[in-house]
């Protein structure tokens, strides 16, 4: 049966470009036999289409190409055809039937005409969007098969002329699709797009801050009273703070904040954000009285068989009518009747309170600290900016205050830690995407690398790809000649001799190297300055292998290879340490029994100066022992501080690339002072035989132990000091708090019982 049934196309050069089709339809299905999607054509298929469709039309194919006038006039003819085709294909063939194969074959075809130049590029795409149109959701899926399987080959080229068309199809399919019922092939969509448009294209970012103020909430106005009688709210009225509400009192309050949820910039009234931080008040106080889920029952209910849950809760897919379907928004159930059963509902509350986290972030981009950062920003958006807003330093106490409030609220509850944790990722993600939209979206495509650059690292790369020849003998390697000894006990009794398994002195390996420098500085030929530089690093590189288990600390002091004089010297000892000194002798550390992490916490989060000062003395005195985890921040270094050693100091972008991708077990995101504590260096400490040491404050250690890391906490309760107390009497209090430590960490009566309680944060001090 042919592909169109049109009598006449109304003009001669239509109807030859309809034959051509024609001609390359049939071609298609004499080389595609199946009915399905896949395999698409190609153009190894169809020879010369350029040469056909010139003949077809009656062009002079070896002529130049055309003018503009002539190529659009020949764009003009060939969309006529193939849109009375593709029409006439579409109106008789279901897309259930086996031969709506035509149909993607047609469309196979558009793609190869158009990276030839020989139609519209987006011819294809506009077919593709009348086809969704005439299509049921289910038929929608088929179509979207199609463009997911052949998405890299037309978006290669001209993908400006496409694009538009493409972001326009996209977003009039999303509009057709429910979010609750098809979230799946909304996330196709989506990835569609994504990987369709390069990660900086300004089509999907919203760069006049505007917000969906249709999207209204629609809840009951009014009150029931005694007898059945309804009156008014009045609004004049303010909740009390920290005092819990009845569902009734709290209904209109609570969906009144839904106003503020759609439409932020209204709090810019200080009537309106009065009533706001009322409403959220009242919200919260109500929310923390209602008692937590128990963990063992909700694990109860999560292992309940599905066969045993309520089958009026499940919903096949079969039984909903897509028409119907396709037009639903999911919204809140705002019944007054359901109230009281939605505030006890966990998952409800936490997503309530995700949106006042969002109005949070909003408030405080407004305040005067946040307002400081937008001033180096060069031509900023002034669309996102609100430049004439600010918020006072009230709100912002409140903002503040309130975000800590929901944030303590969310961690509770199942997995509460694990939630809010995702949360923070979420929103600070947000976060550096507004900041991106008002800077204006600049590109965020790494530039080219230049020639210069290419030759420099591929040197670089094949210089460290090179394979080496193996020496017979390598340098400081024992001879194996006594094993061809035929007495076997003698070569066995050689094979055990210590100096064969012990590790050399550190002086031995001292005088050896000198003796290297002394031949390469006067060599007696160059053979043997040779050896001699060859003997030094392999000399070098042992003893650096020996220090590491004692004296790892000092090579962040090492600042040339070929001088390692420092991990020679002897550590002078301090008078009064004894202990340390016998560590010395003996060549043995102390290690406490319980040898995971440490968190050291102060007692006040105002003066941590007693925390640093105890844990710089415990470490000093066990340094075989114990090492301070430096913490990284984005802040630049202070003067005596060491990159590596006090902090790694980093920039923003990298600290938030590890926070992304949860390489911190606890961090800190305050203003400018932006620190966190990476789960790498705390493991090389382990892997390296020593002990880690945290010092940090309460909501460091709360997210630690949040987080689920194994360690140990904990607490210093600093002594009352004056401020008249001497600097000896203040050394002696230190000397004391840590001697203190000590005997919470190596272990005494009272201080192993906090230690297997793993001293919880509201326990009191430890030692």
């Amino acid at each position: 049966m042919p592909s169109a049934t049109v009598d006449t196309h109304g003009s001669p050069g239509v109807a030859a470009a309809a034959r051509f089709l024609d001609e390359l339809l049939g071609r298609a299905e004499s080389v595609k036999t199946t009915a399905s999607i896949e395999p698409p054509l190609d153009k190894a298929h169809f020879d010369d289409l350029r040469r056909q469709l010139n003949n077809a039309l009656g062009y002079d194919f070896t002529a130049e190409e055309p003018v503009d006038a002539r190529k659009l006039q020949r764009f003009a003819v060939i969309e006529t055809a193939v849109r009375d085709t593709f029409k006439s294909l579409i109106t008789t063939t279901p897309i259930d039937s086996p031969d709506f194969v035509r149909v993607w074959n047609l469309l196979d075809i558009l793609s190869l005409l158009s990276d030839c130049e020989l139609c519209d590029p987006a011819l294809l795409f506009w077919l593709v969007e009348e086809l969704l149109d005439s299509q049921t959701i289910a038929g929608c899926r088929k179509v979207w098969d199609f463009l997911e399987s052949r998405r890299e080959r037309i978006t290669a080229k001209h993908f400006k002329q496409k694009q538009l068309v493409i972001l326009r199809t996209c977003n009039e399919l999303l509009r057709r699709l429910s979010r609750a019922l098809d979230p799946a092939f909304c996330g196709r969509v989506f990835i569609f797009m994504f990987q369709s448009f390069p990660l900086g294209d300004k089509s999907s970012v919203n760069l006049r801050g505007e917000y969906h103020v249709e999207n209204v909430t629609i809840f009951d106005q009014e009150t029931p009273v005694a007898g059945g009688d309804m009156m008014d709210v009045d609004t004049d009225v303010k909740p009390q703070k920290d005092k819990p509400l009845d569902p009734d009192s709290l209904y209109p309050i609570f969906w009144s904040l839904q106003e503020s949820f759609n439409q932020p910039k209204k709090l810019f009234d200080p009537s309106h954000f009065a009533s706001f931080k009322a409403g959220l008040e009242a919200t919260m106080a109500t929310f923390r009285s209602i008692k937590p889920e128990q963990p063992s029952k909700a694990k109860e209910r999560l292992d309940k068989p599905v066969e045993e849950m309520d089958h009026s809760l499940k919903r096949k897919r079969d039984d909903v009518d897509d028409e119907l379907a396709s037009g639903f928004n999911p919204k809140y159930l705002t019944s007054r009747d359901l109230f009281k059963l939605e505030i006890s509902d966990l998952a409800f509350r936490r997503n309530v309170l995700v949106q006042a986290l969002i109005i949070m972030e909003f408030l405080l981009s407004l305040s005067p600290k946040a307002k400081e950062k937008l001033a180096s920003v060069k031509n900023p958006n002034k669309s996102v900016t609100y430049s004439d807003q600010q918020l006072s330093e009230e709100d912002t106490q409140w903002a503040t205050d309130m975000k800590e409030v929901i944030v303590e609220y969310l961690r509770q509850g199942v997995e509460g830690p694990y939630f809010n944790r995702m949360v923070e990722t979420v929103l600070a993600r947000d976060k550096n995407w507004v900041r991106w939209k008002i800077e204006n979206c600049p590109s965020i495509e790494l530039p080219p690398m230049t020639p210069a650059e290419f030759v420099e690292t591929r040197a670089a790369a094949t210089k460290l790809a090179t394979t080496k020849r193996l020496r017979p003998t390598p340098v400081g390697s024992m001879s194996l000649e006594f094993l061809d000894d035929e007495d076997e006990s003698s070569a066995m009794e050689k094979l055990k001799d210590p100096e064969r398994h012990r590790l050399p002195e550190l002086s031995n390996l001292k005088r050896g190297i000198d003796l290297d420098d002394l031949e390469i500085d006067m060599p007696t030929n160059d053979e043997s300055k040779a050896s001699a530089i060859e003997g030094k690093a392999s000399k070098t590189w042992r003893a650096l292998r020996i220090a590491s288990k004692s004296k790892l600390v000092v090579f962040d002091k090492i600042e040339d290879d070929d001088k390692i004089d420092i991990v020679f010297e002897e550590k002078p000892l301090q008078e009064g340490a004894e202990g340390e000194q016998e560590d010395a002798v003996n060549g043995d550390a102390v290690f406490p029994e319980d040898r995971r992490p440490i968190v050291v916490v102060d007692a006040t989060s105002t003066d941590p100066g007693s925390r640093s000062e105890t844990v710089k003395q415990l470490v000093s005195q066990h340094s075989r022992v114990f090492t301070k985890v430096p913490t990284h921040v984005t802040r630049k270094p202070q003067q005596g501080e060491v990159n590596g050693q006090d902090h790694h100091f980093v920039d923003g972008q990298a600290f938030n690339m590890m926070r992304d991708g949860d390489q911190f077990v606890e961090f800190t995101d305050e203003g400018d002072n932006i620190h966190g504590t990476s789960k790498r260096v705390v493991e090389g400490i382990m892997d390296n035989d020593r002990v880690p040491v945290m010092e940090m404050d309460r909501d460091g250690a709360q997210q630690i132990k949040d987080n689920g890391f194994d360690a140990r906490f904990v607490l210093v309760q600093a002594a009352e000091e004056s401020a008249e107390a001497k600097p000896d009497e203040l050394y002696e209090s230190v000397v004391k708090d840590m001697k203190s430590l000590e005997s919470a960490i190596f272990g005494s009566a009272a201080a192993a019982a906090s230690r297997d309680a793993d001293v919880s944060m509201a326990d009191g001090p430890a030692p």
